[in-house]
């Protein structure tokens, strides 16, 4: 059996084909809807996400506006701008409370010529103005007008300077005094930025400020350059500023070609975990089959001892296949061995009739004899003597009996019976030998049990189990005799507490001629044997050597006036 004649390499081929058709079939589709995938998961939401990062930018600055606009049209903020003038304490408590916000660097103020004259820090000032000696400057950053209010920047983080932002609006005027000067909010840059960024796209799209000198700052409020290939506009959140943005494919595709590689990777360690697995398979039937093979031929052979092994705890289509093989060698072997019986009961059931014939008739006529030498003889001795001779004449015919018995045994006409009534027969037949040697007969169970067999052979049956256990029995030995139900059967059981059998003579003792005493004929167990076979019984037999033996016989069990077919 090669390998490409074996199922299993079949199997393994077939099973590869498939994980091949599988993968190949899992790629086609994977390159066909990747690009569909960057779409839903992206192009669906984008737009959304975008017109709400826009207006969370959008009202950060309102506020801050909205903020300023409070500040700028308060009466006492021209106080801040004014030479020598004192501000009173609760307008610079409400100033530190407005500059006192981690978005805010602080609040600056503007004279008329746009100088910086006045400031108060907030509770993220650092560097300059608020550090005596740094320089400050606002000059070079660009300006968008919105409203009434003035953007002043960005200042792009350079050299350890934070970024920032400028929203300004002019006081509101004294009387008598044409420009009272401006106040602004030092905004830090990041506090824009990081509201630029989007959550919820798994980092698919990354998004950018767009500033109105140019420049492309990403949430962190670093400048980026140069500008990326794929870079898309976005909405504008103010004059010149805008939201920017670019779709990198690479984060959604590069788990899935990760899984993708992954899933190669497994069918690849699937196939070849396939093929070993196979191969150790073919290896361990191809053994199994041999031992199938080989139990063929011995049983071919001749051999109808060969069993095949077979796991307790393992039960596969070998399995079943071996059990099927024992049970067909045990019926080829039961079946050839009552055709050897059949063959045997016929030779000597031949053999019987000629040996009746020549026996039997020269034997009635020597008993006569015997017995009328006897009659006349004077002599007590040699009156003795003959009496041994007729003794042993009546052994040769019983021996010729049961030869005749057991060799032209046929199954009589059956019929449903009590079984009381062949234990009364039996007991009674047997009670003249019991009672000679002391030995008791017990009959138990109920009684009202039928069986369906012929009472002669059942009657002839129990007899020759009881003479053979009273036979085996001591004096005041109790010989039981008991009937019981089992299943569709009566079960009769015969039990004597004598001396036991070893394993040798228990495994011959059913066999004809075999017998362990002296005068006997050694028929007794196998004519029994054979009757109840013939009436669809069975009979088994245990025993100890020194505990006593038990012969079960199983008949057919009947109910009176309905038909049965328990009979072969």
């Amino acid at each position: 059996m090669t390998p490409r004649t074996s199922l299993v390499g079949k199997y393994t081929v077939l099973s590869l084909v498939l994980i091949l058709t599988a993968v190949t079939g899992l790629s086609i589709i994977y390159a066909r809807f990747s690009d569909t995938l960057i779409e839903r998961l992206t192009g669906e939401r984008l737009e959304a996400q975008l017109a709400g990062t826009a207006n969370r930018v959008s009202a950060f600055i309102a506020n801050r506006i909205y903020q300023l606009e409070i500040l700028s049209s308060h009466p006492a903020m021209p106080l801040y701008v004014a030479d020598g003038a004192e501000v009173p304490e609760g307008i610079a408590e409400l100033v530190r409370v407005e500059a006192d916000s981690p978005d805010l660097y602080g609040i600056l103020f503007f004279d008329a010529s746009n100088s910086l004259v006045n400031l108060v820090p907030g509770q993220a000032a650092s560097g300059a103005p608020y550090w005596q000696g740094d320089p400050w400057s606002m000059a070079g950053l660009p300006r968008t007008e919105h409203g009434r209010t003035e953007i002043i920047g960005p200042h792009v983080p350079d050299d350890g300077e934070p970024g920032f932002i400028i929203i300004r609006q002019r006081l509101r005027t004294l009387p008598g005094v044409e420009d009272a000067g401006s106040v602004g909010l030092h905004v830090r840059l990041a506090a824009i930025t990081e509201r630029v960024r989007l959550e919820d796209l798994a980092g698919a799209t990354r998004t950018y400020l767009r500033t109105p000198n140019g420049d492309l700052l990403n949430p962190a409020g670093h400048p980026v350059g140069p500008a990326p290939e794929t870079l898309r506009e976005g909405p504008e959140i103010l004059p010149g500023w805008r939201i920017d943005y670019e779709i990198e494919a690479a984060h959604i595709l590069n788990p899935l070609r990760t899984a993708q590689l992954g899933m190669y990777a497994l069918a690849a360690a699937t196939g070849i975990g396939l093929v070993v697995v196979f191969w150790r398979l073919a290896r361990s039937l191809r053994r199994r089959v041999d031992r199938l093979v080989t139990g063929a031929d011995a049983l071919a052979g001749g051999d109808l001892q060969y069993r095949l092994g077979v796991h307790d705890q393992r039960w596969d289509e070998i399995d079943v296949l071996a059990h099927g093989f024992n049970s067909m060698a045990n019926r080829l072997q039961q079946m050839l061995n009552r055709t050897i019986q059949s063959e045997k009961m016929a030779v000597l059931g031949e053999f019987a009739t000629g040996v009746a014939h020549e026996v039997r008739n020269p034997l009635g006529t020597i008993k006569l004899t015997v017995q009328a030498l006897g009659r006349k003889e004077p002599d007590q001795r040699r009156r003795d003597l003959l009496h041994d001779v007729e003794n042993e004449i009546d052994r040769l015919n019983r021996v010729v009996g049961d030869l005749l018995t057991y060799g032209r045994a046929s199954a009589g006409d059956p019929s449903c019976f009590e079984i009381r009534t062949a234990f009364r027969k039996a007991i009674s037949l047997v009670e003249p030998e019991s009672r000679e040697r002391g030995v008791d007969i017990n009959a138990s169970g109920d009684s009202r049990l039928c069986i369906h067999a012929n009472p002669e052979q059942v009657v002839q049956s129990l007899v020759n189990l009881l003479i053979n256990a009273v036979q085996a029995s001591q004096e005041d030995d109790i010989i039981r005799l008991r009937a019981s139900t089992e299943g569709a059967f009566v079960r009769i059981d015969v039990t004597d507490h004598g001396c036991g059998m070893d394993t040798a003579t228990r495994e011959r003792v059913m066999d004809p001629f075999y017998t362990t005493r002296p005068d006997g004929t050694g028929l007794g167990l196998s004519i029994t044997k054979q009757l109840v076979l013939l009436n669809g019984g069975e009979l088994t037999l245990t025993s100890e050597a020194g505990e006593g033996t038990t012969v079960t016989v199983h008949l057919p069990r009947c109910v009176p006036g309905e038909p049965t077919s328990l009979h072969p």
